[in-house]
């Protein structure tokens, strides 16, 4: 049994109840408090709380209050219209995880983090997402208010730009920010901020990766003022109860469902969902020890790509052996670094990809991401190292694949401006790495037999300090 408060009065239910009618006429809110358990956590790391919007209704508002106990409960918070609770269901409006305690849903001004629209009657649920419960549990109380008024135009999402005019974007390595936060979820500046202080930057591309929703499209569509560079690449942060993906390269609106716990096989109807709406699903922080943020899923077919260095977590050791472990099973999994960037003083290029593209679009610079072309670098001032791998007449670079023989010595040429002195190491299949000096010009020639299987190569100062981290040259049989 729940105790269900209405404007000062308490009422017992069951759980089981039906949903109580809220009236869009009726000044008085609803007010309605649940109390969840860790064992609640366990068995249902997703609780859902209906209500009923009538029709007529042209806004509603939702607020939560609880006990944060320090931090010992964190109730995210999300909300679905009238359909099915299915993972991928179109009824899915919104989310703001833990960062907010209320929204606001109407046909054109809308919270962040939510999709704006005309709001359908019949049974709403709010989605409370259980990410810590103290022992003792936690009381949740929903204030929910609607109000009536015509339902107005609804809002369009921008659609996502997929080029520069060709005079802005050439070929060759392009800076790109992958993973950044707005106000949509738990970042602080709006999107077109976003866009503005990754141009002062430098950046030639910014995805905007907010957690479980894509809404920041329907603010940027009112934006008239935006730069005409960086290329803005729509995204989603997935942020599963089993770790964290960014999928790049979704449009109008699109999201990903997150709903998956750890060792939950569904996790590949994600990644085929992702596919399926033309996005990139890249695992972010792998090695990550916050709650729920490491990747606690299976590496299932389909991920293509994953975050080995990421300068809010800062495991990288950990991600770079989870990298070479899928690397020596043979899977061509892409390694890139993002700021996972939320708010200043925080550095938003620390880490950047160079990715080599034929052109600034989407999907050229997906597809090169996906071929693997891609250094991860910690700074947007430091150059892009320039890397090549021959045997006899056969020429390689980053991404590449190299075809040998049996028994050849490879020649490795490298230069990274501004490394001088610094050092290169030499990682082939995740082994011992071997470190070579680079001269006064920040250049190494290195011969050496190579093994089939792949080799990476990490730049470093003199202080051992990492610059970058490259995908591998790939060593196949000839």
């Amino acid at each position: 049994m729940r105790a269900v408060r209405i404007a000062g009065a308490v009422l017992v239910v069951s759980a089981l109840a039906a949903a109580v009618l809220v009236d869009a006429r009726a000044e008085a809110p609803l007010t309605i408090t649940r109390h969840y358990t860790p064992a609640d956590r366990v068995s249902g790391r997703y609780q859902y709380v209906p209500f009923e919007v009538p029709a007529g209704t042209a806004t509603l508002r939702v607020s939560s209050q609880y006990d944060r106990v320090d931090g010992d409960n964190v109730v995210d918070l999300g909300v679905f219209e009238p359909g099915p609770l299915d993972l991928g269901t179109h009824a899915f409006r919104g989310y703001s995880g833990g960062a907010k305690t209320g929204f606001e849903i109407g046909a054109r001004e809308t919270s962040s983090g939510y999709r704006p629209g005309p709001l359908p009657p019949g049974q709403w649920h709010v989605m409370l997402g259980l990410y810590k419960v103290a022992e003792r549990g936690v009381d949740v109380t929903l204030t929910i208010e609607t109000e009536a008024g015509p339902p107005g135009p609804a809002a369009r999402p921008l659609h996502v730009p997929v080029a520069i005019p060709p005079s802005t974007a050439p070929a060759g390595w392009l800076m790109g920010a992958l993973h950044t936060h707005t106000l949509h979820s738990d970042g602080t500046v709006s999107p077109a901020e976003i866009m503005r202080i990754t141009r002062d930057a430098g950046f030639d591309f910014v995805a905007i990766t907010d957690h479980n929703n894509t809404t920041h499209t329907y603010e940027l569509a009112r934006d008239a003022a935006l730069p005409a560079r960086p290329l803005w690449i729509a995204g989603e942060e997935v942020t599963t109860p089993g770790g964290h993906a960014s999928v790049w390269g979704l449009d109008h609106g699109e999201w990903v469902d997150f709903r998956v716990g750890p060792g939950d096989r569904r996790i590949a109807d994600l990644v085929g969902a992702a596919r399926r709406l033309g996005g990139l699903f890249s695992v972010n922080h792998p090695a990550s020890t916050c709650v729920a943020c490491g990747w606690e899923h299976a590496f299932v077919d389909g991920i293509e790509a994953m975050e080995i260095s990421n300068g809010r977590h800062g495991e990288v050791t950990g991600a770079l052996a989870m990298w070479d472990k899928l690397l020596r099973s043979g899977r061509r999994i892409t390694g890139v670094g993002s700021s996972d960037w939320h708010s200043a003083p925080n550095p938003i290029d620390v880490a950047n990809v160079r990715v080599y593209s034929p052109a600034l679009t989407q999907d050229a610079i997906l597809g090169a991401i996906r071929a693997g072309r891609v250094i991860v670098v910690n700074g947007a001032q430091e150059a892009t190292p320039q890397v090549v791998v021959r045997a006899g007449n056969r020429t390689a670079g980053i991404g590449d694949s190299l075809a040998i023989s049996e028994s050849t010595v490879a020649t490795i040429d490298v230069h990274a401006p501004g490394l001088v002195y610094g050092r290169l190491l030499i990682v082939g299949n995740g082994g011992t790495p071997v470190d070579v000096p680079l001269d006064d010009r920040g250049r190494a020639r290195v011969e050496r037999p190579v093994q089939f299987g792949y080799v990476r190569f990490e730049f470093r100062r003199q202080d051992q300090w990492p610059v970058a981290y490259t995908n591998p040259v790939y060593i196949v049989r000839q």
